[in-house]
């Protein structure tokens, strides 16, 4: 047994694949990586790559779907690595090959080869369970979609001793929740008294908050059950290990300030972009050893309904990269976790004018399979929806308004005619569903307007180095004069002047009587910028109605039998804009435990 190895460039770096062979037989005896990064999706990847290197005695396995470029680097240096044996002919050697739909970093690539949905049933005709001569599998609960939703209903099923499969499209789980800061918002846990100020908080305070943030919206039953049981959450979690060691709270929502609390939790190794794959990763693990099973690069393309009185969803159709369909059999029922209608551009057209607008132009950071495969298979079984029209966006170059603990720059945001329209410090989903409604308004930009003296604080996004870079790119325009800075970015000079010296007029005294900001209520001096407000977008609000139990409710508001949606695949529980992180999380969490204990007759 003699061991080879070489080296690629991932993406989180080199990465070594080593290759032990028998050069007896000219067999593989193992192969494994090493310099992997851990807690990143590549790292999720990498494992799913070697058990089935491992299982075929193979380095000629597809890339993963969902880490391509990590398992595409780890499966060229494997081959090159056996290359060097000299006792194994490598037929193929492509560096990668169809796989390879999600890249790491969220880059577009080729087709994983899983068939995609339509903005119309895959399958055409409703199904029924006579149409089915032999199911391929049998169980208590599937759930459909692996992210956080998806996760945590298969975790509590599983722990309840139910049989549950996954389906999952991408090649590895975890969806878009492994692109997110893993945070969750609970009122009245133990750590939130520990760590911040607000001793008193409540569940009932923080469902204050979210109705009114909901603006009518949202459906109280909802977020009274989510507020509720968040805290429960926080401590199920740290069950599977999970360490939570910090608080903090989103930054303004102007007419909810009254129920504000630092309420966001952090654990161990969490809190930024893409550190919600130690979440996913701990529900994987917690599920599958508790006996839990998963398929992946497997699309649900339809639902299977009983003939009888009871018209119940019974189980699902899938296809896999063979494309042939097989039908698996659910006797309690089917939960669907498959996010909302995030990457697709038509259904987006047809139901949600913001994310539709604002996918159309700007990058969607939500993995490529999050299409609405969840909300179509319950359309077309006569499922209602609710809650779009909003989207969630950020500026990813500012990071404005996400965090309490950042805040804003003294700055101005202005519309096409130079007026001042939102409180530049609110929770930054709360002003880009301003900044949308003002461009859709004027058919013009937005601007920030800020002075060179803005960028002082430790808070800000620019030190005078990366500012004038920007300016030298174009990304900021510089004036020393405010009347000059109108001029080229094309707004009224009179108002723009108007809007700084009211500003700066009244943050003297330390008061925004326009907006009632209190964060950055500080004049600003030049010369001066303008940076063109640019949202990138999180993903779609808005899915299929559901009711407390998370039942699938049809358009007659009735519940349809054995058919549930958890997390973003429902709707009805954010409101026309996102209120603030750790809200998704909490919420995919929470319902994807409810739907699981519904099924299960649990509570």
């Amino acid at each position: 047994m003699t061991q080879y190895s070489a080296e690629a460039k991932g993406f989180h770096g080199v990465i070594k694949a080593v290759v032990d062979i028998n050069k007896n037989n000219g067999e593989i005896n193992q192969i494994w990586a090493e310099n992997v990064t851990p807690n990143t999706v590549g790292a999720a990847g990498i494992d799913n790559w070697l058990k089935e290197a491992n299982n075929q005695k193979s380095v000629e396995v597809d890339a993963i779907s969902g880490a391509s470029i990590s398992t595409g680097a780890l499966r060229k240096a494997a081959i090159e690595a056996v290359q060097k044996s000299g006792a194994i002919a490598i037929k193929n050697s492509m560096d990668t090959v169809s796989g390879a739909s999600q890249a790491d970093s969220h880059t577009k690539e080729k087709d994983s080869g899983v068939r995609k949905p339509a903005n119309y049933p895959l399958i055409k005709e409703k199904m029924f369970d006579y149409d089915v001569d032999d199911y391929a599998g049998e169980y208590d609960l599937i759930v459909v979609g692996s992210g956080g939703a998806g996760l945590s209903a298969a975790a509590t099923a599983a722990e309840n001793n139910a049989s549950v499969m996954i389906i999952e499209k991408q090649g590895i789980a975890g969806g878009t929740t492994n692109y997110s800061g893993g945070v969750i918002q609970a009122a009245g846990t133990d750590l939130q008294k520990e760590t911040t100020k607000f001793q008193t908080d409540c569940p009932e305070n923080h469902e204050k908050e979210y109705m009114k943030a909901g603006e009518g919206r949202v459906y109280q039953e909802l977020v009274h059950d989510f507020t509720q049981n968040s805290p429960k959450n926080i401590d199920w979690l740290a069950k599977m290990g999970i360490k939570w060691n910090n608080v903090y709270g989103h930054t303004e929502i102007p007419y909810a300030k009254d129920y504000f609390a630092d309420r966001i939790h952090v654990y161990e190794g969490g809190g930024m972009s893409g550190n919600g794959i130690i979440l996913t990763q701990h529900l994987l693990k917690y599920a599958l050893n508790l006996g839990a099973k998963i398929t992946y690069n497997t699309a649900a393309v339809g639902l299977i309904n009983t003939d009888d009185s009871q018209r119940k969803v019974c189980g699902v159709v899938i296809e896999g990269k063979d494309r042939q369909l097989k039908y698996l059999k659910a006797r309690q029922g089917v939960i669907l976790a498959t996010a909302s209608i995030d990457q697709n551009l038509a259904l987006a057209k047809d139901l949600s004018p913001q994310h539709y607008e604002d996918v159309k132009a700007h990058h969607c950071w939500s993995v490529s399979t999050d299409r609405g495969d969840g909300i179509v298979m319950g359309m077309s079984v006569g499922a209602a929806v609710t809650g779009f029209g909003g989207t969630i966006d950020f500026d990813a170059r500012t990071g404005n308004g996400t965090d309490d603990r950042v805040p804003t720059i003294p700055s101005i945001f202005v519309n096409g005619n130079g007026l001042r329209f939102v409180n530049e410090d609110a929770t930054y989903a709360y002003e880009f569903r301003a900044i949308f409604n003002q461009e859709k308004l004027l058919d013009k930009p937005t601007y920030q307007i800020f002075g060179k003296s803005s960028i002082s604080g430790s808070s800000s996004p620019w030190n005078e180095e990366s500012l004038a870079n920007d300016v030298k790119n174009g990304l900021v325009i510089k004036a020393d004069t405010i009347a000059d800075l109108a001029q080229k970015i094309n707004i009224p000079v009179e108002n723009l002047v108007n809007s700084v010296n009211t500003w700066n007029k009244n943050a003297a005294e330390g008061t925004d009587p326009e907006y009632e900001r209190t964060v950055g209520v500080e004049p600003f001096s030049g010369p001066y910028f303008a940076y063109r407000n640019t949202p990138g977008n999180l993903g779609a609000i808005g899915g299929l109605k559901i009711n407390q139990k998370c039942n699938v409710l049809d358009v007659y508001n009735q519940p349809i039998n054995g058919l549930y949606a958890a997390g973003l695949n429902a709707g009805g529980w954010i409101g026309s804009y996102y209120p603030g992180s750790g809200t998704a999380i909490g919420g995919i969490v929470h319902q994807g435990r409810r739907a699981a204990k519904s099924i299960l007759g649990l509570e």
